[in-house]
């Protein structure tokens, strides 16, 4: 973790120095800024430390824990990482502490002890930083902490052992497949009666799935070993050396074949490439790579596996899906959890293998099955738990106790390791900067869906995002990150969205236990949930209050703490107002769904806060003050009672998302159920807005709005038909832009939207109100990329769905009180991809057609509101992909024949009685 800390720091160095701010600040300061320029130059060697201290960390791979030295130098390279981090995140306080002031108070600011005190602190603070470092690069040398030619820390072989040792675990740790008999089966025929062009399969999941228990268990049949002349089973692990592979290849084929060359000890890479490819170019051959961390061993492994039609095989297991799509097409397996009865059954085998049957004991089935519930389905934690149970007492009492201290039981028993080690071998394997992003997934509540757009602000705010250069933003390295660490299989996808882009994530119970023991030791954050918690609140960075009741008013440390994230919902004004009264540095507050009506007076004092969420509160004003945190990057007032903003939030001139709306009544069928907040056009001064939604019209704004130039996002409220053509003309010019949400002033008022220029880069559109002429526009030909389309209220004469025909990319289609005409068609070849179709509230519809080969992978559809359909849709047998069908408000008659249809018994109906 202390390349982590360091990638932190260095990341916020270069941020601080780069600051137009700091320079501003000391031409107003004149003589009196020689203090803040000492404190920029000693910040300046720091930096310059830690980043040869990091080049340093990073060649250092899977290292010994029991290099006693190492570890201990380690920990002092992370106090000293942690201090710089304070003394910068301070400096960042006074220069916002000052920009605050103005001009012209700035100069007897200065001269005012408490300012001058804090900016001589820092510099003397910087120099104890700076002679800290100096001497950790002397121990390192006096105590022969070195690096060794394959960039390893001394002393590491005890590492391979303990890998070795994980792979023999995990090979024999069960005596046959569960629960993946489809695809064992798969895999089979893959081997024996695939093409006769060499191919490569991939297995993939997190680790503890059962990959190389699965594919071990083929790759021993008699039937797959006879359909080959040679074979050879590779653990390739983190800490790979490719001569080493290509050698262990030659030498498992040597046992079967005599023509290889016996001294491949003393091979140079090339000439066992050179090798191994002329022995197998001839052979039927398979080949299994287990444990694959990256691709990079592939350049040379390719070459090697030589490629021919003798019907060749080489199988990969990996928990990286970039690894996985080495793989051949249609040809990797992606290993799910198993499901709740194959989980129960697979724990009955192993803890109570001396019963009859194997069949857990009446008196021990609600802990049994809490036991298994908390494995949620990874094989080898079900294994491993349950064999170590099946040694124990059949008493209740031991098993509610050995389920009470389950956390503590993976983390410290040895016969667990192997779920701790399988675990943890994935968690330490990334890179320094996904470390940090990682942990702190952390911080979330238990089965808690982390949203994609909410965990990449956090990691932001928090400066774990590094900038690669002016054309890339921060949001798309952060993107980066989370794809890489899910690819990682570290995070389970739940949601994707209509692009096929993952939205929410969730974290396995387990993974997450050991996640939460590391964010403890490394003193990264804490979660608050009993009294016991707040003892060590001193020393946590980030704190996360799942129960506020259960914890004293106030928070030790509370002046190193950076993120503070509530999800108590009964939390009061006051109690956030008392708890977070020392948080000086703080960067993330977060108090979604407290009881606040007002903004605690300590928030506008926040100046290094980059990120706040008051969505869900009942908050009804947004003070002045708040536009004194310059440093913020994210505001979001999503279901408050915030209906304007002051004109002063164009002084926060480095917001990025801006959200807001006011809910009357969740109800998507009405209107005018919600509101958006009045703004000043000063907004559009915001150069680096990439988010902005939802915003009332008005004549400057619609204007103003072309200077958004990085808006990717922009949701607009009560516009009017006289500002439409300005408000086209402002958005043809956000390129960027790809989501956008319009909705009319009220249900009469027309927009005109003929004669406009299209969106080709447009992917998401909600259009709320009637139209022109009662007819579709023809820009819609122009929106090339369009994956969701939602539309409502828009009093359409002619059917509709012929003018969508064309966008071959839409996943969803919403239509909402959108048509007044009795039939829609959909005809034979539209909407290849669409995957969900939503129709509501047109009252006239009485007939839907649907052609055969229209619609091909549609597996949703809701159906609300449509009091005029009586009789199934013609052609509804064709949806052959149709898996769920929501009917609401329906006629009684429709959804009898729903029901009564032989079509629809393969589909789950949802239905719900017609409204009143």
């Amino acid at each position: 973790m202390a390349e982590a800390v360091v990638y932190v720091v260095l990341g916020k160095i270069a941020a601080s120095l780069g600051r137009d701010a700091l320079n501003a600040i000391g031409s107003r300061l004149g003589k009196g800024a020689s203090d803040l320029l000492e404190a920029e130059n000693n910040m300046r060697q720091i930096e310059t430390e830690f980043t040869v201290m990091k080049a340093f960390l990073m060649q250092v791979t899977m290292r010994s824990s029991c290099n006693l030295a190492f570890d201990a130098w380690l920990d002092e390279v992370k106090k000293v990482a942690h201090d710089a981090d304070d003394v910068i995140d301070g400096y960042e306080y006074l220069l916002g502490q000052s920009n605050t002031e103005g001009s012209s108070s700035l100069t007897k600011l200065w001269r005012r002890s408490k300012h001058a005190g804090g900016w001589r602190s820092i510099t003397e603070q910087l120099k104890q930083i700076e002679v800290r470092l100096s001497k950790l690069t002397s121990m390192r040398d006096r105590y022969g902490i070195t690096i060794s030619a394959e960039g390893e820390v001394n002393h590491t072989s005890q590492n391979r052992q303990l890998e070795h040792a994980l792979d023999s675990t995990c090979l024999n740790i069960e005596d046959e497949v569960v629960g993946f008999e489809e695809e064992t089966s798969w895999l089979v025929q893959q081997l024996i009666h695939g093409r006769e062009e060499r191919t490569i399969i991939s297995v993939c999941g997190m680790g503890g799935l059962g990959k190389t228990t699965l594919v071990r268990q083929v790759y021993k049949k008699d039937e797959i070993k006879q359909n080959f002349n040679c074979s050879a089973w590779i653990s390739v692990s983190q800490s790979y050396n490719i001569q080493h592979l290509l050698r262990e290849i030659l030498r498992q084929l040597q046992e079967e074949e005599k023509d290889i060359p016996c001294q491949v000890d003393t091979t140079d890479v090339a000439s066992l490439v050179q090798t191994l490819a002329n022995f197998l170019q001839d052979k039927r051959y398979l080949i299994v790579l287990d444990d694959v961390w990256s691709r990079d061993a592939w350049v040379l492994l390719d070459h090697a596996l030589s490629i021919s039609n003798k019907g060749s095989r080489i199988i990969l297991t990996t928990r990286n899906e970039d690894v996985a799509s080495l793989a051949d097409d249609e040809h990797g397996i992606q290993l799910k959890m198993l499901g709740k009865e194959e989980a129960w059954d697979l724990f009955c085998q192993k803890a109570f293998p001396r019963i009859e049957g194997k069949t857990c004991p009446q008196s021990l089935i609600c802990w049994a099955e809490k036991i298994v519930d908390k494995c949620e389905g990874l094989p080898l934690a079900i294994v491993a738990i349950g064999s170590l149970l099946s040694h124990k007492k059949l008493y209740e009492n031991d098993w509610k106790s050995f389920y009470h201290q389950l956390d503590w039981q993976i983390g410290n028993n040895a016969e667990l390791s192997s779920v701790r080690n399988a675990l943890d071998l994935s968690i330490n394997h990334l890179p320094g900067n996904l470390k940090n992003c990682f942990l702190y997934c952390g911080i979330f509540p238990e089965d808690y869906e982390i949203r994609r757009d909410e965990l990449i602000r956090l990691w932001i705010a928090e400066g774990f995002v590094e900038q690669r250069g002016p054309h890339i933003t921060l949001e798309e390295v952060g993107n980066e990150y989370l794809n890489e660490i899910a690819q990682r299989s570290l995070l389970q996808v739940v949601q994707r969205d209509a692009d096929g882009i993952a939205q929410t994530f969730q974290m396995h119970d387990l993974v997450r236990d050991i996640v939460i023991s590391k964010c403890t030791v490394e003193k990264f954050s804490l979660l608050l949930d009993s009294s016991r918690d707040t003892m060590r609140s001193r020393e946590a960075r980030r704190v996360s209050v799942l129960k506020a009741d259960s914890i004293e008013d106030t928070l030790d440390g509370g002046e190193k703490i950076r993120s503070f994230i509530l999800f108590d919902r009964r939390v009061s004004s006051s109690w956030v107002e008392t708890a977070t009264g020392n948080f000086r540095l703080l960067r993330v507050l977060s108090l979604r769904f407290t009881e606040i009506t007002k903004l605690p007076d300590v928030v506008t004092t926040l100046f290094n806060l980059r990120y706040l969420d008051l969505s869900h509160t009942n908050l009804e004003v947004v003070p002045k003050a708040l536009c004194k945190l310059r440093k913020l990057q994210s505001l979001d007032l999503i279901v408050t009672r915030v209906v304007e903003l002051p004109p002063e939030i164009k002084k926060l001139t480095e917001l990025r998302f801006l959200l807001t709306v006011v809910i009357h009544e969740y109800d998507g069928r009405i209107f005018d159920c919600f509101q958006a907040a009045k703004v000043h056009p000063g907004i559009c001064l915001l150069k680096d807005m990439q988010e902005l939604r939802y915003v009332e019209a008005n004549k400057d704004l619609v204007v103003n709005l072309c200077n958004l130039t990085l808006l990717r996002t922009l949701g607009i409220m009560k516009a009017k038909c006289e500002h439409i053509k300005q408000l086209w003309t402002s958005i043809t010019r956000l390129v960027h832009l790809s989501k956008l949400d319009i909705i009319s002033y009220a249900k009469e008022e027309v927009l005109n939207l003929e004669n406009l220029d299209p969106l080709p880069n447009l992917e998401n559109f909600y259009l709320k109100g009637k139209l022109e002429g009662g007819v579709i526009p023809t820009i819609f030909s122009g929106f090339r990329k369009l994956s969701d389309l939602r539309m409502g209220w828009s009093r359409l004469q002619a059917d509709p769905i012929p003018s969508f025909a064309h966008l071959s990319h839409l996943v969803e289609l919403h239509l909402y009180r959108v048509y007044e005409g009795q039939i829609m068609t959909f005809r034979t070849g539209w909407f290849p991809k669409l995957e969900k179709l939503y129709l509501a509230d047109m009252e006239q519809l009485s007939c839907i057609e649907v052609e055969a080969q229209t619609m091909p992978i549609l597996n949703y559809m809701q159906l609300i509101g449509l009091r005029s359909m009586l009789v199934v849709p013609a052609g509804f047998q064709n949806l052959t992909s149709l898996q769920q069908v929501v009917l609401m408000d329906m006629p009684v008659e429709f959804m009898t024949m729903v029901q009564e249809q032989d079509c629809t018994k393969h589909i789950r109906l949802i239905l719900h009685r017609l409204r009143q």
